[in-house]
């Protein structure tokens, strides 16, 4: 679909491994289900294959790109490459970009894991429908940050979080399914509290995660790519305002790699030895989404029907019949 679109093989490779990725993991609402929607971008012109990445400056351990109406994810992906380069010369790398919507993060830290390096990212998103503490309007997107640690025989420690309540596009999917949300994740558009997730797409705002701690993490965030070209304080809804940040960090410029990575899996296993209470379990982060991935290896990924329509419809905008690529 993408390559109808008008991508390159390239960003239509990279743009579907980043959302198939996201749907194996069981991150439903930055999967497949998103790939019509980046369609339509292109289409409509939001997105351009053709748009260039910009380098606004360059020194031997950080960077600053303008990624333009490029993909995002393909942006990201860039970028994080070129982290892990300057790293592995310097110890540690930070690139920052505004583009485009990126995806999962998780995609961009785990990169750097796999290159026995600390992958951090973060985002500055648009769209303000995150309400300070306290607060009765948006002044915040869902402002996501990610960081994984690489390891030696366990599996890579994964944080992949919105600093509100919920990521919006979970709402979308839990809308889909007809399920309720907790209270407190959102509040309509009159400023009461809802547990409709389709409060949220009538005018509702989301809350930050736990109350203060969560506003004070996600405004932190906001102001990490201030000096990036085009990030408003105010929520313009324009092209490419997306600010991200790109870090990679070396462990061995404080001690052996290999010994770095046997010492998180000491601690993987220290938390893991604590006894849970009646009836629960003890997870790491990121642990369910790993048994999702193997789950979802063998059984495939599902669509929700609102979704596959939507598959459907942008299609035939194209030309492709998805119903007859996928055999059915």
């Amino acid at each position: 679909m993408f390559k109808a679109a008008g991508a390159t093989d390239e960003q239509a490779e990279i743009v579907t491994e980043i959302l198939v990725d996201a749907s194996l993991l069981g991150i439903d609402s930055h999967g497949v289900r998103a790939l019509p929607g980046h369609v339509k971008n292109v289409k409509n012109g939001k997105i351009r294959p053709d748009a260039k990445i910009t380098v606004l400056k360059d020194t031997m351990t950080t960077a600053l790109w303008e990624g333009g109406q490029q993909f995002g994810h393909v942006v990201a992906k860039k970028a994080m490459e070129t982290a892990i380069k300057k790293a592995e010369s310097y110890r540690m790398g930070w690139v920052s970009t505004v583009s485009e919507h990126i995806g999962a993060l998780f995609y961009y830290s785990l990169m750097a894991a796999k290159k026995d390096m600390i992958g951090i990212v973060t985002c500055r998103t648009t769209y303000h429908r995150v309400t300070p503490y306290n607060g009765r309007e948006g002044r915040f997107g869902t402002n996501p940050l990610s960081i994984c640690i690489p390891t030696a025989t366990e599996k890579p420690l994964l944080l992949d979080m919105a600093t509100s309540a919920v990521a919006s596009g979970h709402l979308a999917v839990m809308a889909a399914r007809g399920e309720k949300i907790p209270e407190g994740w959102v509040l309509d558009k009159d400023g009461n509290p809802t547990t409709d997730p389709n409060d949220y797409f009538k005018g509702g705002l989301l809350t930050t995660f736990g109350t203060y701690k969560g506003y004070g993490l996600s405004m932190i965030i906001a102001a990490l790519p201030m000096f990036l070209p085009g990030v408003e304080l105010k929520d313009r809804a324009t092209h490419y305002q997306w600010g991200h940040t790109f870090m990679a960090l070396d462990p061995e410029g404080f001690m052996p790699s290999q010994a770095f990575k046997e010492r998180t899996d000491e601690l993987i296993r220290y938390v893991k030895s604590c006894p849970p209470l009646p009836g629960k379990q003890v997870l790491l982060p990121f642990e369910r989404e790993w048994k999702e991935r193997e789950r979802r290896l063998k059984t495939g990924i599902i669509v929700d029907e609102p979704f596959w329509k939507n598959f459907i419809e942008v299609g035939k905008e194209i030309g492709v019949d998805v119903n007859k690529e996928m055999g059915l």
